[in-house]
């Protein structure tokens, strides 16, 4: 199957091999990965050398994917994008925009440089600066100039790695870097490393909303079994919106006049383990990790009964195990992912706010995602996911449902020899507290230039944890040009 533009693009091959997507910002600190680097050779060089294979990126589907296409041992390319939005209701005197208006006038460069060192050896550098224009365009808005410049004008490294395959085969991928793993596109079971761009929600797939973590990847073969280890160091946590922007997470704290503070992690290392097998139509992964819950939870309340009392919001260690697994029948692909998360910390409801001084307490959860896509339509495809999260020791005091069902259909449609590609998506959220619909259509005018619209719905209700957000509708206008050396 065809794609022009290779992050849009969904199909049966999507799901089954392993992409490293391009996207985000974050600290690389190479003198931890040493060490780290230093005891997994320990670990696995010696019992590996027997294993080694000559086909071995084939068998993991390692992707050392130039999307412009193969033109010589080193390659540049990338793309320059405008975005202009319109939100389509006021959402509130609590966020810097009030009324319905234009919100979003965004610039992006993005450029990727890749180097073939040698055939066994290579490095990837990529960086986007992003600039909007929106706050100065009004004159009435509450920012100040330092804010704008600081939350409106990003510089972003995202890729900075090199990769190696040994002669034995062992493979190592150190760097800033994507490590996407599981199926589900809407529930994250088993995909667990990356953190998240949610800057705005729901506006792009999950693919574009992964951001690259500092990381130290082995990978090696033993029989029909690919084992892969990950490391990551000072990863961070999901990229959110300021203070006062329209997905501000914190707004309705801020507006009760609560000061939030945000503590770093106390252990800034994190641990993952694959073992991934192919079957006779499909694949099967297994993965644990123990890690940073990425989305911040309350630590402490203090100063209750000053008017500004503190909240602390830290990354809560968590443990996860799961299995993921997916199937190809046809024109058909059957995926599932089923997980244990330990420990991770579950949001009370507006009444038990207050009363957890010492933070929120924390619930194992059951997760399972089980999914269909099928592409036997002529540049049609069609995919329909459920998925559910069980929370044992259910107390009444959450504020989501001792089980959570949600689910999500996606069709996409590329008429016109792909010039045209036609996105509908629509969410359903947990419990029953609201649905998310997106609609995008992507014309390809030339091989440089695309043009493009989104529009966006927010329909949530009061129980929603994206409540505060219901008022952001959005109609957006992108035109993006791309470029190579």
């Amino acid at each position: 199957m065809k794609c022009s533009q290779p992050n849009t693009c969904k199909g049966a091959w999507t799901r089954i091999r392993n992409s490293f997507v391009l996207t985000h910002r974050t600290r690389l600190t190479f003198h931890h990965l040493f060490f780290t680097t230093y005891f997994l050779l320990g670990a696995t060089a010696l019992p590996i050398a027997s294993f080694a294979q000559d086909d071995f990126f084939n068998t993991i589907d390692i992707d050392i994917e130039n999307q412009q296409g193969d033109s010589g041992p080193v390659e540049f390319f990338g793309w320059v994008t405008q975005k202009v939005a319109y939100g389509l209701e006021a959402p509130g005197p609590l966020f810097a925009r009030s009324d319905r208006e234009i919100n979003k006038i965004e610039t992006t460069l993005y450029g990727q440089l890749d180097i073939a060192v040698d055939e066994q050896t290579a490095f990837r550098f990529s960086t986007r600066y992003y600039h909007d224009e929106v706050y100065r365009w009004f004159d009435d808005n509450p920012h100040t100039e330092d804010e704008i410049n600081t939350f409106r004008n990003l510089y972003q490294v995202r890729d900075f790695y090199v990769e190696h395959q040994t002669d034995n085969g062992i493979y190592f991928k150190l760097g800033n870097q994507l490590l996407v793993w599981g199926q589900s596109e809407y529930l994250r079971v088993t995909d667990l490393i990356n953190v998240e761009d949610q800057f705005n929600f729901a506006q792009q797939d999950l693919e574009n909303l992964r951001l690259q973590v500092p990381a130290l990847l082995v990978s090696f073969n033993v029989g029909d079994w690919v084992f892969d280890s990950v490391v990551t160091q000072e990863a961070g946590r999901n990229l959110i919106g300021p203070a006062g922007d329209e997905f501000d997470q914190f707004i309705t704290q801020r507006a009760a006049g609560f000061h939030i503070l945000e503590q770093d992690p106390d252990r800034r290392s994190e641990y993952f383990f694959r073992a991934s097998t192919r079957l006779a139509q499909g694949d099967l992964q297994i993965v644990a990790g123990e890690f940073n819950d990425n989305a911040p939870s309350v630590q402490r309340i203090e100063a209750l009964r000053s008017p500004n009392p503190r909240v602390t919001y830290h990354l809560n260690r968590m443990r996860a195990f799961g299995f993921s697994a997916n199937w190809v029948e046809g024109s058909w692909l059957f995926f599932g992912e089923a997980g244990l998360h330990k420990d991770k910390a579950v949001r009370p409801n507006a009444d038990s706010f207050l009363r957890q001084t010492g933070g929120w307490e924390q619930k194992d959860q059951v997760l399972a995602a089980v999914g269909a896509e099928y592409n036997g339509f002529r540049n049609l495809v069609i995919t329909l996911e459920l998925d559910s999260i069980h929370t044992r020791a259910h107390s009444p005091f959450m504020l989501m449902e001792e089980d959570q069902i949600s689910g999500g259909l996606r069709i996409y449609w590329t008429p016109l020899n792909e010039r045209w590609q036609i996105l509908g998506v629509w969410n359903e959220l947990a419990s029953d507290t609201g649905r998310v619909v997106r609609l995008q259509a992507d014309y390809n005018w030339s091989d440089n230039l695309d043009l493009g619209v989104l529009y966006v719905d927010y329909s949530t209700t009061m129980n929603s944890p994206f409540a505060a957000f219901r008022f952001n509708d959005v109609f957006q206008l992108q035109l993006r040009y791309s470029f190579d050396l």
